[in-house]
């Protein structure tokens, strides 16, 4: 099911959330989000994946990263986009780690159908528990 819904992150990075797990709650497009009845309480573990509402850290917070393009298969979706790894990290040992939610940069989200077309997206976070990797 794709659901299109908004969040209110407040100042946390989405990423820091859906690592944290638990619950999401999410409010559906078209929902008045004054009525609390409205909001939906969404297992974070059954996020595939999860366009993110526009969030700059602070300078303070950024780390240099490295840069690996990544390709994924996350259910009938096709995802491609930009990993920024830690300076060193193993790009399988970070895939594979503990941190399920892989955050990816200037990313691509298609169907397998390819007459569907494709979006692009500044920020595409992946549920790593729900992907496999796609290697040329």
């Amino acid at each position: 099911m794709v659901l299109v819904a908004s969040v209110s992150p407040g100042d946390e990075r989405m990423t820091d959330i859906l690592q944290a797990g638990g619950e999401l709650p999410v409010l559906p497009a078209g929902a008045e989000a004054w009525n609390p009845e409205a909001w939906l309480a969404v297992p974070i573990d059954d996020l595939q994946l999860v366009v993110p509402p526009r969030h700059v850290s602070p300078a303070e917070k950024r780390v240099e990263r490295q840069h690996h393009i990544v390709r994924f298969k996350v259910g009938s979706w096709l995802v491609e986009g930009t990993a920024h790894l830690r300076p060193g990290a193993e790009q399988d040992a970070v895939l594979l780690s503990t941190q399920p939610f892989l955050p990816l940069t200037d990313a691509t989200l298609s169907s397998a159908d390819p007459t569907d077309g494709y979006e692009r997206h500044e920020v595409l976070i992946v549920n790593l528990r729900h992907a496999e990797v796609l290697l040329d």
